[in-house]
């Protein structure tokens, strides 16, 4: 956290200096997803700059950095009064936290100025054995509201990076009953989904944003009965208009999204932003225009405010938008010589870069105009309205009626790669004091004797199984199921009145009856449901699930309770089940999108805290606070390859829902081999007496598969 910077500002109409946006401490923090972004990010006016690692890191396609390259960016960043923070923002499987806390050790003995978590598993063992390390919570760990930032400030972190989906009413809440510091994105690409809570691209192939492999499916095209659309696209966020009031609403870091940017992107967006952030009152209206020329050079999508005013902007997710980067520049009408050509709706240089965008979902081809003819004659530049025509990469296949959209324009950073690299490894290193190695050594060491060792499973002969259904009425189910142990309900409004026609039927089951918590509690939701809860538990009732860290602080003060976590718990590794029992939870359910080899790892742990396995469940592969416009709940999208995709709306939430269950039925014995004694079957999304709740439970009782189901990521594993 920088310091306000030396630089005064000009004097007002009182002869007085006029305060920019920035009064007291405050940050323009800048992505860095090569050594060039780096550079130009501090360059341009960045306070900070965060990046990732090879490993670990949300953002794995982009070329990240070594622990010798992020060593010498800090010593550098360091020398110009700057910050610099390592993402290790991604859930981390059992097999790797060995290497986990080498990274750790070497980060703590840099020292970096911050690290930015998701897993609770590196906040523990950072907390535990490198408490030297300032720990940032990533926006990939939902939290979404004060009770969910209360929670951070007790486990130790510095920072929470919060939620996308806040308005600033809601960041001034959250700011009111804390006081740890607050960080938000202010510009960038946005998910559809909530962050933290996407399944889709790990559900459709293995590489999971959780893991920072992201494939992008909600950028393709669907189809709304025979409709194509792009509903899932977002526009991008931008909130420059906003940093006064995101300043008063108690916003300390200003972030900027990108990471898989270039380094011109960057440099124009915090050039941007640097403006809008020094100029005093009287100039924000001149410095917002310098700063849209900027912008409009960075070339990124439709922008939006997001959630930031209160309500949701008609533009966040318009089907009708492609929702790929770049302004559009016009549609091949010709293919000839190696060349294709088009009308210009822009002025178009040689050296800028233009894109190719099929009309399908796949993916677009970039390049750099190398050679431009306007009206058949060589030329440098083409002015809006001519025929232009431009050579093409010999690879990629392109057809007439593909988008041509301009993705760069004339460089403001104009270092190249190797030039970067000369000017870092210039950098001189302090050496390491062998008291320092050997207290680096120690931790290391400590930390991995903390580890919990491999051990011997027993096969179980029996299973307990928990059934999620939906509605009060399927209590009867522990009646007529001799092995079921549980029923789990959503705790709903609807479930609460429908308790009092039937408190004699439950009477002697509420030690068997679980409420589940609603993954998202925004605002005031929080509130009610304490109360729910608090009333629950006056009535006896004991057990409840949990979805999110801001869950816990609803029972404070209630005695007897039992809480466990659901599957939004993130738990792929031993270190976050010990992170979550000492947080007060008794269970822990299992990631839906873990696999095969992670799950046998977890069983083979002497944990001190049970695990339950999903083995059935609809799945919800994003999880937001955007409407979908033109289409109602029930209704059901299809991609260019057949695959169904069903819309649900309830309490504010857009649920986009598989349309394939994921099972593991047919698979027990197997599981009971690997020592999995619990397991969880979740009806709620079809209904427990519904024709496929009972075959499912059918085919539960005589371990066979079911048809027309998936297995997630469990046998092609998780990337």
């Amino acid at each position: 956290m920088t310091t306000e910077k030396t630089k005064s500002s000009a004097p007002g109409k009182s002869g007085k200096p006029e305060k920019s946006v920035k009064p007291g401490k405050s940050e323009l923090l800048a992505p860095a997803g090569s050594l060039e972004a780096f550079f130009a990010a501090l360059d341009h006016g960045a306070d900070a700059v965060y990046c990732g690692l090879k490993e670990f890191s949300a953002r794995a396609k982009a070329r990240n950095f070594t622990l010798a390259d992020v060593e010498r960016m800090t010593t550098y960043a360091h020398s110009r009064k700057k910050q610099l923070y390592v993402t290790l923002n991604t859930l981390i499987k059992e097999a790797e936290l060995p290497k986990l806390v080498d990274i750790l050790a070497s980060l703590a003995a840099i020292p970096v100025d911050g690290l930015i978590i998701q897993d609770l598993g590196v906040w523990r063992l950072a907390h535990l054995h490198f408490p030297q390390l300032p720990l940032h919570a990533s926006t990939q760990m939902t939290v979404h509201n004060a009770a969910g930032v209360k929670m951070l400030e007790q486990m130790g972190f510095t920072r929470a990076v919060l939620a996308r989906e806040l308005s600033l009413a809601e960041i001034a809440e959250v700011r009111s009953q804390t006081t740890i510091e607050l960080e938000h994105f202010v510009h960038g690409a946005l998910c559809f989904s909530i962050s933290g809570q996407c399944l889709f691209s790990s559900a459709l192939t293995g590489a999971s944003g959780n893991r920072g492999r992201c494939a992008q499916p909600c950028r393709r095209r669907l189809h709304n009965r025979k409709q194509p659309g792009y509903h899932f696209s977002t526009s991008d966020l931008s909130a420059i208009e906003l940093l006064p009031q995101l300043l008063q609403a108690g916003v300390m870091s200003f972030k900027i999204e990108g990471r898989m940017k270039s380094a011109e992107y960057v440099a124009r967006v915090v050039a941007a932003y640097r403006l809008m952030l020094d100029a005093p009152e009287s100039r924000r209206k001149t410095a917002l225009l310098e700063a849209a020329e900027h912008l409009e050079l960075s070339f990124g999508r439709q922008a939006t405010k997001g959630f930031l005013t209160g309500f949701v902007p008609t533009g966040i997710a318009d089907s009708t938008q492609h929702g790929t980067l770049g302004r559009p520049l016009g549609e091949v009408v010709s293919l000839r010589g190696g060349m294709i050509g088009f009308t210009a709706k822009e002025r178009l240089h040689v050296g800028d870069r233009i894109r190719i965008q099929p009309q399908n979902d796949q993916a677009g081809i970039g390049f750099t105009v190398r050679e431009l003819f306007c009206e058949k004659k060589k030329a440098k530049v083409a002015k809006a309205g001519d025929f232009v025509q431009v050579k093409i990469p010999e690879k990629g296949f392109f057809r007439v009626g593909d988008a041509v959209l301009k993705v760069g324009g004339r460089p403001l950073f104009t270092l190249s790669p190797d030039a970067c690299l000369e000017r870092l490894t210039q950098v001189a290193l302090a050496p390491r004091t062998e008291e320092e190695v050997k207290l680096r050594e120690a931790a290391v060491t400590q930390a991995l004797a903390a580890l919990l060792p491999k051990m011997t499973v027993k096969p179980t002969a029996m299973v307990e199984i928990t059934v999620r259904g939906r509605e009060v009425q399927d209590i009867g189910l522990l009646d007529d199921q001799q092995q079921l142990a549980r029923l789990e309900l959503p705790l709903t409004s609807r479930n609460l009145a429908a308790l009092k026609g039937a408190e004699r039927q439950l009477a002697q089951k509420k030690e068997r009856l679980i409420w589940e918590l609603p993954a998202m509690l925004f605002g005031p939701d929080w509130i009610e449901y304490r109360r729910a809860v608090q009333m629950l538990h006056g009535s006896g009732y004991r057990r409840f699930r949990i979805n999110n860290l801001g869950h816990i602080p609803l029972f404070a003060g209630l005695s007897d309770v039992v809480l466990l976590g659901g599957f939004r718990c993130y738990t792929l590794n031993s270190q976050a089940a010990l992170a979550w029992q000492e947080l007060g939870l008794a269970e822990l359910t299992l990631s839906l999108e873990d696999e095969q080899k992670n799950i046998r790892d977890l069983f083979h742990r002497p944990l001190p805290i049970p695990l339950t396995l999903t083995v059935y469940s609809g799945v919800t592969l994003l999880l937001s606070r955007i409407p979908l416009k033109g289409l109602r709940s029930g209704n059901v999208l299809h991609s260019d390859k057949e695959e169904e995709y069903r819309v649900i709306t309830d309490s504010g939430l857009t649920e986009v829902m598989s349309g394939q269950d994921f099972s593991l039925v047919g698979r027990l014995r197997e599981l009971r081999e690997m020592g999995c004694a619990r397991i969880m079957v979740d009806l709620s999304h079809c209904g427990v007496a519904s024709a496929k709740g009972r075959q499912v439970l059918a085919a539960l009782a005589a371990d066979q598969s079911l048809p027309d189901t998936f297995t997630f990521n469990y046998l092609q594993g998780l990337a």
